[in-house]
């Protein structure tokens, strides 16, 4: 059973794939069943994670449980998100309103889950509370860098997702933040090293998918892959976003 975690990845990476060759700029039904599966993978990843991590049950349990809902909003958030590109590209009169409200429930999911996430690093650190806070704040900072760059910079139009776009970029940039600090801080901990590169993915992913979704109209002009909606975009977004939950679900082993 030791071995399992790592067998799920092996599945995930290989689902994965599959999912990146089928997956276009309006996705699929086949598309959308097979992120699911990969999604199942990282979930199957972290329980077997937590069923061969060798600490007690008692001191691990809450860290491991808000970490595994996490995941399971990330499943959530993935079926719902690939289910708005579908939807969008559907000729009837709801598409587009509905495809919004996928995007804001997507929003909430994985918003949600990130707090699920800080919660499972801090319940580890109980003694620290500060950090919290401090770390917070400086996040803010990062998400204010980062929408002045997209928006300043890159022009890129947010519209009417401006406010859930910050506040969702606030609590994953509160996630590294304090991952980055907790691994400073205690540096014999190897789910921080994990977690730390896993956050850092995640971002990544994020602003990927944020290229994709509020870049500029002319943009989506463009020849080749700096096209927002081009496969290897695409398919960037994905590999580093399913690097980031594999990272995160393996840790709970060693939390």
């Amino acid at each position: 059973m030791q071995y399992l975690p790592y067998v799920y990845i092996g599945i995930g990476a290989l689902l994965l794939g599959l999912f990146c060759y089928l997956r276009d700029k309006k996705s699929s039904i086949i598309a959308i069943c097979v992120k699911t599966l990969v999604s199942v993978m990282f979930i199957l990843t972290g329980v077997f994670a937590l069923l061969n991590n060798q600490n007690s049950w008692d001191s691990i349990k809450l860290p491991a449980i808000y970490m595994i809902f996490g995941l399971v909003l990330g499943l959530i958030g993935d079926i719902v998100l690939d289910l708005k590109i579908y939807l969008k590209g559907l000729d009837y009169e709801k598409a587009q309103k509905d495809s919004d409200t996928l995007t804001y429930f997507g929003m909430v999911a994985f918003g949600v889950g990130h707090i699920f996430y800080i919660f499972s690093v801090f319940n580890r650190y109980l003694e620290a509370p500060l950090i919290m806070l401090w770390s917070f704040l400086i996040a803010i900072g990062v998400a204010a860098l980062i929408f002045t760059i997209a928006i300043g910079v890159l022009k890129m139009r947010f519209g009417k997702f401006l406010l859930p776009s910050v506040i969702y970029c606030v609590l994953l940039s509160w996630f590294i933040v304090y991952c980055i600090w907790r691994c400073a801080t205690q540096s014999n901990e190897i789910e921080n090293i994990i977690l730390v590169v896993g956050s850092i993915m995640f971002i990544v992913s994020d602003l990927i998918l944020s290229m994709t979704y509020f870049s500029k109209p002319e943009d989506y002009e463009k020849k080749g892959i700096m096209n927002p909606e081009s496969k290897f975009l695409i398919s960037a977004n994905h590999i580093t976003y399913y690097i980031a939950q594999f990272l995160i679900a393996i840790a709970i082993m060693f939390i």
